[in-house]
This record gives C-alpha cells, sequence and structure tokens, in this order.
C-alpha cells in the first residue's frame, strides 16, 4: 500500500479565476483534484494524508486509509480558504516529521512563487516521489485582453496599469518561457510534471500521471 499526501497552495494567488467563469478559481480547481485523488486512493486501500499552505502555515490532516479519514479529508478541504503568502520556512517543520520518506507528495500549486517550486524540488531530493500540477487560468495562457488594465498581485498589493494590445505578446513569450524552465527544472529533480487549465476538465492531470503510475498506485 501506498502513502500519498496532496499539498494545496492556498496563498491568495490561488483565488484566480478567468471572467468567464468567476466561480471557478484555482482553489476550486485544486480542490476538486485533490477530493478525486483521495477517491482514488481509498479505492486502492492506500493512506492519504492533506497539507494546505497558506501564510499562517501548514493545516495538516496525517495520513490515514478508509471512508471515515475520507469524509474527514473532504470536510476540511471544503474549509480550505485563500489567505496571504506562501508561508514562511520555519512553519513547515511538521511537513518534514510526518511526509516520510517513500510517500507520493501531489503538489497543486500556480507555483508563482519561488519557494512552492523549492518545496517540491526539497521533496523529491528526500526520496519522495513527487508530483506537480501548476493550476493556471485560460486568461494567463491566452491574455484575451484588450484596452486599458490594471492587474494587480493579491499578495504582494503591486498594481500595474497597462495597455493590453501593446504587452500581449512580450507577455506571452515571459510566460511561455516562465512555464517551461520551471518544467525543466522538475524534470531535473526528477518531479512529473503537468499544467492545468481552468477552461479543461479537471481529471486531465490525474488521467496524465495515473496512466504512467496506474501499476503502482
Amino acid at each position: 500500500p501506498l502513502t500519498i499526501w496532496i499539498v494545496i497552495d492556498a496563498s491568495a494567488s490561488m483565488a484566480q479565476h478567468d471572467a468567464a467563469q468567476p466561480a471557478w478559481r484555482k482553489l476550486d480547481a485544486a480542490k476538486t483534484i485533490a477530493a478525486c485523488s483521495i477517491e482514488l486512493a481509498l479505492r486502492q486501500g492506500d493512506r492519504f494524508g492533506l497539507v494546505a499552505l497558506a501564510a499562517g502555515g501548514p493545516t495538516l490532516i496525517a495520513a490515514d486509509a478508509g471512508a471515515r479519514h475520507r469524509d474527514r479529508c473532504l470536510l476540511e478541504l471544503e474549509r480550505i480558504a485563500c489567505a496571504g503568502e506562501w508561508p514562511a520556512e520555519s512553519t513547515l517543520r511538521p511537513l518534514w516529521e510526518r511526509v516520510l520518506p517513500s510517500s507520493l507528495v501531489l503538489v497543486l500549486s500556480d507555483f508563482f512563487d519561488d519557494a512552492s517550486a523549492e518545496l517540491a524540488l526539497r521533496f523529491a531530493a528526500a526520496r519522495r516521489e513527487v508530483l506537480t500540477v501548476q493550476m493556471l487560468s485560460a486568461e494567463e495562457r491566452d491574455f484575451p485582453f484588450s484596452g486599458g488594465h490594471r492587474f494587480f498581485d493579491a499578495e504582494s498589493g503591486q498594481e500595474r496599469r497597462v495597455e493590453a494590445a501593446a504587452v500581449r505578446d512580450h507577455f506571452l513569450e515571459r510566460f511561455a518561457l516562465a512555464r517551461k524552465n520551471l518544467a525543466r527544472r522538475f524534470a531535473a529533480g526528477g518531479i512529473r510534471h503537468t499544467e492545468y487549465f481552468l477552461d479543461t476538465a479537471p481529471d486531465l492531470p490525474l488521467q496524465h500521471f495515473f496512466g504512467v503510475v496506474s501499476e503502482r498506485i
């Protein structure tokens, strides 16, 4: 039997949504993927635990098995809310005490804070098998804006006003490069990585991963 830990980024940037679906945030998609992963683990007889990471530090549900534990994790998923920045390194000690070597760790984050990528790489370096899903909006992928826009960083409070048409090509080029560099960085660390966009089916990341590792899970 396997032990899978699901780590959810609950920082403020995960509240991002698309104008076409304002009720479907990155965090909502991450919760859905987490719930499906828990159900899969339950059916396979595996142990599963849950971690939510926000400014105040981790909220952690210890790994266990069975339907009652599944229900407890689902209840905790409902309670998770986006808040603040990525937690300080000093608050993450409980993760290293609970997430033991040989565990499978699924990290759901937009990875806009480099510390989130560093956490995934540290898990991999410490003999945890790591899967990462970068949660992204369709608007971040396509930049469909026109006219003057004000963009606001929910975590830092910084604002930027731009003429959308003037910056679109530059943004798309830089954003694509950043995603490619993140994927290369994870691959070099032995991490299996994929992307999820809010206008696609939420089971695609699970198909991507579990189609590869299904014999092990």
